[in-house]
């Protein structure tokens, strides 16, 4: 889908170089900004926190109105089809907020991402339309992430190691001058190691910059003993070798390394006791308690329509009765229960499209750098989406979905307008 606003004399539509750093800038803050910044990874262990959703929207606001002011009159703009289907789930968890007894959460969640998905409208001809650029806009955003984490541990170095009493013993790395827990400093690792990896692999990285970032990347996910984005990264990277590579030989080492990685865990004993992280078999086996509560939502009785609407955006807790007295709450940590949960059935399976027609726009990327890139994203969010909650509202792990499906439906419209010269024939003598 293209919209085109009406032409104004003497205005240009490609950026220059000022106003490309503008646009990267306003990247920066926008993958900042869908951030979960939470309270608790500046309180001690045990505290409650939550989730500053007022300054996350102020910023999201912001960000929108410099992006308003610096459009030029006459702009042209694309929407990729997951895109498209974002804005439908949107606008009917919109629709069906009202029939919620406590509509507001719900609705201003839903403004947050509708203000999103515009910014990536507003973003189609100055970051999006070259895909290669907003890659490297991502990559920007994760290393200046990652790089606040670093300084979180010179600033704070006692409130940065998180203590692990409940699942786990040792001490887990964790953002305080932004503020951001272990998972989430363990998935700007895996996005930066991930992304520089690819990269490196096709030429658009040297190997200075590249050793420096998958260093970083490395150092993150280890330190905060985060086994979901390091599964998640190591799964996409495999994908993105697979798809890009050309010759059998290169594609069954694509497989046989992460393999041999994979036992190095089970046979080493530091990568073993890295990945038991001090846990039972108990807790090893219900994913650190996750499978509790996902039973519990698959269990629980609702009516028809709390089937079909869900119990509200934000709603990403149950509340679990053990006994006499005994109550807890958890997260689901699933972004498909959770999309149920919060939505309804109707959201996952608009939302469940929009992540088939996302591979879809990723198998027909021409360009293998764009591809390798957006199957490393859409790789990381199958795996992580299995164990973490997110695809319901504007998270990262929303933009990671969006980012691919963009690049990869962009690079495959710029290879139509500009498809390649012809090979020349051999002529044939007789």
């Amino acid at each position: 889908m293209t919209l085109t606003a009406p032409p104004v004399p003497g205005t240009t539509n490609e950026p220059d170089s000022k106003s490309s750093w503008l646009w990267m800038g306003m990247w920066c803050l926008l993958v900042l900004g869908v951030q979960p910044w939470s309270s608790r990874a500046a309180a001690p262990q045990g505290s409650t926190g939550s989730t500053n959703s007022l300054m996350k929207g102020v910023l999201l606001g912001t960000i929108f109105l410099v992006c308003l002011a610096a459009t030029k009159p006459g702009f042209r703009t694309r929407s990729s089809p997951s895109t498209t289907l974002y804005v439908v789930y949107a606008l009917f968890a919109t629709a069906t907020a009202f029939l919620l007894a406590e509509p507001g959460g719900p609705l201003l969640r839903l403004a947050r991402l509708l203000i999103g998905l515009l910014l990536l409208f507003m973003l189609w001809r100055p970051l999006i339309r070259v895909p290669e650029r907003l890659i490297r806009a991502h990559l920007i955003a994760h290393l200046l992430l990652a790089l606040t984490v670093v300084l979180s541990v010179i600033w704070r170095p006692t409130v940065a190691w998180r203590p692990l009493t409940s699942f786990g013993s040792g001490y887990r790395l964790q953002g305080v001058l932004i503020p951001m827990l272990p998972p989430r400093v363990g998935e700007v690792g895996a996005i930066l190691l991930g992304l520089a990896i690819v990269a490196f692999c096709s030429r658009r990285l040297s190997v200075v910059p590249a050793s420096a970032f998958i260093v970083l990347g490395v150092v993150l996910v280890a330190a905060s003993r985060t086994r979901t984005a390091a599964a998640a990264v190591a799964v996409g990277l495999v994908l993105a070798l697979l798809l890009t590579r050309k010759t059998w030989l290169s594609r069954i080492a694509s497989i046989s390394v992460p393999a041999l990685m994979g036992l190095a865990f089970l046979v080493i004993p530091s990568l073993h006791t890295w990945l038991l992280r001090g846990q039972g078999t108990k807790q090893i086996s219900s994913l650190s308690g996750r499978t509790t509560s996902w039973q519990y939502v698959l269990d629980e009785e609702v009516s028809l329509q709390t089937a079909i609407i869900g119990h509200g955006l934000g709603n990403k807790r149950v509340l679990l009765r053990r006994g006499e007295g005994d109550i807890d709450v958890m997260a689901i940590d699933n972004s498909w229960l959770s999309l149920y949960w919060e939505t309804g059935l109707l959201a996952v399976v608009i939302v469940g499209i929009a992540f088939i027609v996302a591979w879809i726009s990723v198998l027909r990327a021409p360009t293998p750098y764009v591809k390798a890139s957006g199957a490393l994203l859409l790789g990381y969010v199958s795996v992580a989406s299995l164990n973490e909650s997110g695809l319901s509202d504007l998270s990262s792990m929303t933009l990671h979905l969006l980012v691919a499906a963009a690049v990869c439906d962009a690079d495959r419209i710029r290879a139509k307008a500009h498809p390649p010269p012809p090979k020349p024939q051999k002529q044939r003598y007789v």
